[in-house]
Parts: C-alpha cells; structure tokens; sequence
C-alpha cells in the first residue's frame, strides 16, 4: 500500500519507519528543510543549538529497543540522570542527540523517501488520496492512505482548507485538544558559561523555564544558549515585537550564564506541550484512509510522540491485513 506520512516529527518518522519494514511505500512529508519537528536543532554562527525539546526519556519497552540500537549506533548518548541540590526534579537517564536532538529522528529517515519545504495545502480523496503543494514547486502526491502527524490546530486547519471532515463525535475530541506556547531565544555567548556540567539550568525565574549552555551540553564546538520562556511569559509577550519580549530573556540569561550574549535569535513554539489530548494514542480509519497521530494525542513526552507512531503503524498494519484475510 501507497501511504503518505505527513509531518517529519518523531511521530511521523517512527509511524513511516515501521510501516517500510514491512514493505509499504511510504513517503514522509515534510514542510521544512529537515526532519526533527519539535525535536530540532538548529545552526548558528557556528553553533549547533537545540531550541526546543531538550532531552528525552524512556520507560516503554519498544523504545527501549530503539534507544538501544541509536546508543550502540552512536546517535544518542545518556546526559545526564539528576540536577545536585534539585530533589523536586525526578531521577532518570535524560538521553540527548550527539548531534543535536534531531539525530534520533534524521536515523529513523535516512532510508525513507522524504519530500521536503512541502507545505501540503490539502489533502482530496477519489479513487486515491491527491495530496497537494501550496507554492513551492506545486508538487502533487498520490496515495492510498494518509497519516497526518501535524499538531492538533493545523489538522483542523488541514480539514477546513480540504472541505474534509470525519464523524461528529471524532471533530469534537479533536476541537478540545489544547497546548501551551513557548518563545525561544537562541544567542551565541561571548565566551564559556558558568554552567557546570550537565549545562542547565530550570526554573530560575517565573518567567524562565530553562536555560543551557549547548557547549556545556556536548553538541556544540562553540558556547551557545537555549532560553524557553515560561508559558504565562510567552502568552503574554506572544504578538509583542522582539524588542519588547527578548530583553528581559537576555538578562535573565546573562545573569545565570556569567557570559554575554552577542548575537541572537527568537523562535515562536506556537504548540509546545499539549494540555488537553485527544484521550487515545492515535485515530485510525482504514475506511476513510485516513489516520492521525502526535503529541496531541500521545502526550507531550517526546517517547509518548513515539509511541504514538508505532501504535497508528501497528493499528494500519492491523486493519490492512483483516482487510486482505476477508
């Protein structure tokens, strides 16, 4: 079976890299330069900075296996397990990319076919699904099945633009699905921080919620900062100008660093963690040749987004071969 996977997040790559191992044609749809979704790095001046997730943890045996062979294959590598003098954090292997937080999902779609800076504008079904490119290169895609891994608003958005909608009840559990947002600073640091190892800091101030050092943290050759604002600053500050929302990030994080910022960057997590999900781990209709999968329905740990994946896989995989037996 032809399937399109949209979205190249963890979800979407861990859904696609299941289904190919059993020799379906997948291709991942991707409307940025790469793949990664929230776990992104990003290039600085030099720097390699991770500005949104910043770890990720296991306690699920299927991604036990995977955090295995990434280990063994040098993709991810144990950061750090406890913060001294911080008992309110819990104890347990925070893992981060060797190369930045997207190397555990660019591993998951090194043998996929990935069409990249494809904003897909909708989605139409006939005899197939026609996918279709806003812009860009006004690609067109066909396929049987589709599994859209956005974030819960822009699959509704998906559907409006698509005049495309599912059962009542199902719409209902997707309109109450809700996230928190998060302003990001990414700056380059005049010289080495404060930060002793493992490079970060939480919670230093109500309106920070996390602060590091991605020298100190082992992905970057030259000392760069990552600022997450807390979500009530972000809220606020969220339609402000830069220059009314970042300075007090930079100050905040000067203070802690012990290093001055020189050259900087703001990001707008518009979908950071979902605070209401769907209630399941993925929707699946082998009818309506459609699927649904994400943080928004797993919940907003990255092995929840994971398992999200391998579930909408493991519940296509299912529905296909009762489909064939009949």
């Amino acid at each position: 079976m032809k399937i399109a996977i949209l979205g190249g997040g963890i979800t979407g790559t861990t859904c696609a890299h299941r289904l190919s191992l059993q020799g379906h044609s997948v291709v991942l749809v991707e409307k940025g330069r790469g793949v990664g979704g929230r776990m992104s790095t990003r290039r600085m001046g030099g720097a390699r900075i991770d500005h949104g997730a910043q770890f990720l943890t296991v306690r699920d045996q299927r991604m036990k296996e995977y955090i295995l062979k990434w280990k063994q294959s040098e993709v991810i590598m144990a950061w750090y397990d406890r913060i001294p003098d911080r008992e309110d954090l819990p104890v347990g292997t925070r893992y981060r990319g060797t190369q930045g937080m997207n190397s555990p999902v660019k591993c998951l779609a090194e043998s996929l076919a990935v069409e990249k800076q494809f904003f897909v504008e909708s989605i139409e079904r006939k005899d197939q699904w026609f996918i279709r490119e806003r812009a860009g290169l006004g690609r067109n895609l066909r396929a049987d099945h589709v599994v859209v891994t956005f974030p819960v608003p822009q699959v509704l958005e998906l559907f409006q633009r698509s005049c495309f909608s599912l059962d009542p009840q199902t719409m209902q559990k997707l309109r109450a699905v809700r996230y928190t947002r998060c302003l990001a600073l990414l700056g380059l640091l005049e010289g080495s921080s404060a930060l002793e190892n493992p490079g970060t800091l939480t919670h230093p101030v109500p309106e920070v919620d996390w602060i590091s050092d991605n020298m100190t943290k082992g992905i970057s050759e030259q000392p760069a900062c990552t600022v997450h604002a807390s979500s009530c600053y972000s809220e606020k500050f969220w339609d402000a100008p830069d220059e009314e929302r970042i300075p007090l990030m930079i100050k905040v994080a000067e203070e802690y660093l012990n290093s001055r910022i020189t050259q900087w960057s703001s990001h707008r997590w518009g979908f950071a963690k979902p605070l209401v999900t769907f209630g399941d781990s993925h929707f699946h209709s082998l009818e309506e040749g459609v699927s649904l999968a994400g943080d928004g329905f797993g919940g907003e740990r990255i092995e929840n987004a994971f398992l999200s994946g391998w579930e909408v896989a493991e519940s296509i995989l299912s529905s296909v071969g009762q489909n064939l037996n009949r």
